[in-house]
């Protein structure tokens, strides 16, 4: 694990759109965070050589003294602290996925306290029996930071009928809003154990002795105590709950999970427990019902003891035999796309999938996203001749559940050749009805995308829907719209950009608006009602000086070449999604949402049970 990586593509969500970049930041990370060490201890550091104040004349010694504390003071209260972007995305029809993008210098701090002693965490994942989700150091420059220890979701079913094989009752459990939850203190009782950070919290006073004497365990519980520190400074200091999205979260998730998964394990031990962990999803194999009560009264124990709790709405008892998958996966492998007569093949297609998100209206972001992949990836090639009734259905899909704007994007990029005139129409009124209606809840994922596909496509955007956005103050949203106001002329008439700059001043940079400030001014298409703005943040000036961007304008989405046509009459959904699960997990693009994990784009269904 390298810090370099885990700021690169560990950092920002992957659900925004593609200009968004980490790359600047993580090039030249080792040395910026050495300037702003330098920095810090300048303004903190009173009775040093090189603190930034000077004594004036007439100043009485005691005077000068309380100055420097008042600046040191002053100085660690504006830095010490954070608050994130918020950028969410959708749950389905009826709920909202709230992902965090932290300060650049927090969560830098943050990353890089977690990669100083990676190995730490390696030896607490060992411990666990059960997890098929922790992070394992990810190489391939187009993947995220950190993988998981199953690759696809074939292994991972491989793994449930490997583990079950001698058990007769399956127990699932979830916990309960598992991210959101999260009580940073655990991070110390993740890494040592329970007993051990708590015998050590006693010892605080004592803890630099202990560790001068060669106490390992000492210096360990005050390395869990600055990530602690670091986490919090993400967030507000909040100690309930950690940022939905970046990696670092997902690595401290699983630091806590797997050692309950180790205390369970020591437990439960005579019940002869079998189990596998996903996440926040447990599958708990044993032999009785009797058992299976045990098992989840001590589970629902242990997790209270690290003030967690079980959703106890989707705990399932169930016994073997139960249906092997889920009949919409089943449906759509059992599905031939006719080439011979594909725009029939098409509308039948739909027709199924629209008909099972209506009758599943809490997951149809994931009904659409993952039926829609075969096409995202060509696997199935699209003929000239159906294009336009796929045009229908897929921007008709789109208004009904924005959440595969993405998809959208690069189908129409891999298909641009297709478009015409009336194809930009359907893309202008499907843009104006999800600015409409998204703007007002602030849906920042539907308002970005619209945007970004209005770029792609070279469409107009109005006044108003360009003044609603600008209203909603979303950074993600605002940049987009920015560029095409800077650098196109796609935005009619003259949008209140000055409402923008009225707000940027005082500590900006430390809010929630950080992305939207730091990015506009450094363009100049903002233009701050405080002057010297970026300079007045010394750790931002620390960026700007080095000509770190977080926005690149032209990057763009990947397509996937079409595969070649085979001399075949029919073709499967069967054979469609086993060729498309394969490029998905080459390309990283099959991922796991657990009800709290962000970064990953929808749940996934296999051996009857929902990931």
């Amino acid at each position: 694990m390298t810090l370099k990586d885990l700021i690169e593509r560990g950092y920002f969500p992957k659900e925004l759109p593609p200009p968004f970049d980490t790359s600047d930041l993580s090039a030249d990370i080792a040395a910026t965070l050495a300037s702003w060490t330098t920095v810090f201890e300048n303004n903190t550091q009173i009775n040093s050589g090189t603190f930034v104040l000077t004594q004036t004349p007439g100043e009485t010694p005691q005077q000068f003294k309380d100055r420097k504390k008042a600046h040191r003071a002053d100085f660690v209260s504006k830095y010490n602290a954070s608050k994130a972007t918020v950028y969410s995305i959708s749950k389905g029809k009826l709920s909202r996925r709230f992902l965090q993008i932290p300060n650049p210098k927090h969560f830098s701090i943050l990353s890089e306290k977690i990669v100083s002693r990676w190995t730490d965490y390696e030896a607490v994942f060992r411990l666990s029996e059960y997890s098929q989700s922790y992070p394992i150091p990810e190489s391939a420059i187009d993947k995220r930071s950190v993988s998981t220890f199953s690759k696809s979701v074939a292994e991972f079913r491989n793994s449930l009928l490997k583990t079950s094989i001698d058990k007769l009752i399956e127990v699932r459990v979830d916990i309960s809003k598992f991210y959101p939850t999260i009580y940073t203190h655990s991070i110390a009782w993740a890494l040592l154990g329970k007993d051990k950070a708590k015998h050590y919290f006693k010892e605080k006073d004592n803890l630099d002795a202990l560790i001068a004497s060669g106490d390992t365990d000492a210096q360990l519980y005050k390395y869990a105590e600055s990530v602690d520190i670091a986490l919090r400074a993400c967030q507000e200091r909040q100690s309930i709950g950690i940022p939905i999205g970046p990696d670092t979260s997902h690595i401290i998730a699983e630091v806590v999970a797997c050692r309950i998964d180790n205390i369970l394990k020591t437990r439960l031990s005579s019940l002869d427990l079998k189990a596998c962990r996903y996440y926040d999803d447990f599958y708990l194999y044993v032999s009785s019902k009797d058992e299976a009560d045990k098992v989840l009264k001590g589970l629902q124990l242990i997790l209270s003891e690290f003030q967690l709790e079980i959703n106890e709405a989707k705990v399932k008892i169930r016994e073997f035999p139960f249906a092997f998958e889920d009949e919409f996966t089943t449906t759509l492998h059992t599905f031939d796309f006719k080439k011979t007569n594909q725009t029939n093949s098409i509308k039948h297609y739909f027709s199924l999938i629209w008909a099972f998100a209506e009758r599943n209206p809490k997951k149809t972001d994931w009904i659409f996203k993952y039926s829609l992949r075969i096409f995202e990836f060509s696997t199935i090639v699209i003929q000239k001749k159906s294009w336009k009734v796929f045009e229908d259905l897929l921007v008709k899909t789109a208004l009904i559940e924005p959440a595969i704007l993405d998809i959208l994007t690069r189908i129409f990029i891999t298909y641009k050749s297709y478009l015409d005139a009336d194809s930009k129409k359907k893309l202008k009124r499907l843009i104006n009805v999800t600015i409409k209606e998204h703007c007002p809840v602030r849906h920042n994922f539907e308002m970005a995308w619209a945007l970004w596909i209005a770029k792609t496509f070279e469409i107009e955007i109005e006044e108003q829907s360009a003044n609603n956005i600008i209203d909603t103050r979303d950074s993600i949203s605002n940049l987009i719209l920015l560029d095409l106001i800077k650098n196109t002329t796609l935005v009619n008439g003259h949008p209140r950009v000055s409402d923008i700059e009225a707000e940027l001043k005082d500590d900006i940079l430390m809010t929630e608006n950080w992305l939207l400030a730091y990015e506009g001014v450094k363009k100049g298409w903002l233009t701050p009602a405080e002057a010297n703005l970026l300079d007045k943040n010394l750790f931002f000036k620390i960026l700007k000086d080095k000509n770190v961007e977080f926005y690149k304008q032209t990057k763009q989405l990947k397509t996937y070449k079409p595969k070649e046509e085979k001399p075949i009459e029919t073709y499967s959904g069967g054979q469609a999604v086993q060729q498309e699960d394969q490029q998905s997990k080459e390309n990283e693009q099959v991922e796991k949402t657990d009800n709290n994990q962000t970064g990953e784009p929808f749940d996934i269904f296999i051996s009857g049970f929902e990931l």
